[in-house]
């Protein structure tokens, strides 16, 4: 009897432990994605030590002692959330006032009475991997974006950093690629901004070094981001999402 009493307790106590593990471990979730995704970036840069030597920890501080540098920043007005609350019924008007006719592929964009631009990684920004968007833009949302990108690096400069750039994540869908991302995504909607040409998204996430030899401390680089995409949505040039869980600004030209 006491024996089966002994038992009865001792998995009472592993439960306990178990839901106190797992409720600690919802807490840090958000944190840590934010630092193995930064440790992920950073060890692809090269004089790093290799990913599966550190098994993905998100204790930084050998990150933070040998290759982040921290720049002088200022607080913005109110948390990212707050500031940049532009939702589709914001944003949407604007996609179809200044994009191009919902497109099924690439081939009907040669039909389209507003061209499209191909953007391509430069000096302003860099172009991550597409999975399920194309590389084009209407030339007011090409422009929009490279004055952003420029935007971005000259005030890392002025911070006291090294040159960085912007990393673009999506841009024109098609409204075959929308359905295949619904499949995926449960934030995606039928009614897509991405479709018109208008909108793009820039990461929060990641940002490129022009070299290794000096890397900034990823929310550092976030804060200035948010710093210019504040000036340029007050001067009513674009409106603005920020995504917490898609990790991305969300931008459509006005």
């Amino acid at each position: 009897m006491c024996s089966r009493k002994y038992y009865i307790v001792v998995a009472l106590i592993i439960a306990a432990m178990a839901m106190v593990m797992q409720s600690c471990k919802e807490e840090k979730q958000y944190r840590d994605y934010f630092d193995k995704s930064q440790l992920k970036y950073i060890a692809k840069l090269g004089n790093k030590p290799k990913l599966d030597d550190m098994h993905l920890q998100a204790d930084t501080s050998w990150v933070d002692n040998d290759s982040l540098h921290h720049i002088p920043i200022y607080p913005l007005p109110e948390k990212y959330e707050d500031l940049f609350v532009d939702y589709n019924p914001v944003q949407f008007p604007h996609a179809e006032r200044n994009g191009i006719e919902p497109i099924d592929n690439l081939h009907d964009a040669y039909r389209l009475r507003q061209p499209l631009v191909k953007i391509a990684s430069c000096e302003a920004y860099y172009l991550d991997s597409l999975t399920h968007s194309m590389p084009y833009l209407v030339p007011k949302a090409a422009l929009l974006l490279e004055e952003i990108g420029c935007a971005f690096t000259d005030s890392v400069l002025a911070h006291g950093g090294s040159p960085y750039q912007i990393v673009v994540t999506s841009c024109t869908r098609s409204q075959y690629t929308v359905g295949r991302l619904m499949k995926v995504n449960r934030n995606a909607s039928s009614r897509s901004c991405h479709m018109y040409g208008t909108t793009f998204d820039l990461s929060w996430m990641h940002f490129e070094p022009y070299k290794n030899d000096y890397l900034i401390n990823n929310e550092d680089l976030k804060n200035i981001l948010g710093h210019v995409l504040l000036d340029f949505k007050n001067k009513k040039r674009c409106t603005v999402l920020y995504e917490r869980w898609q990790c991305c600004f969300h931008l459509t030209v006005i």
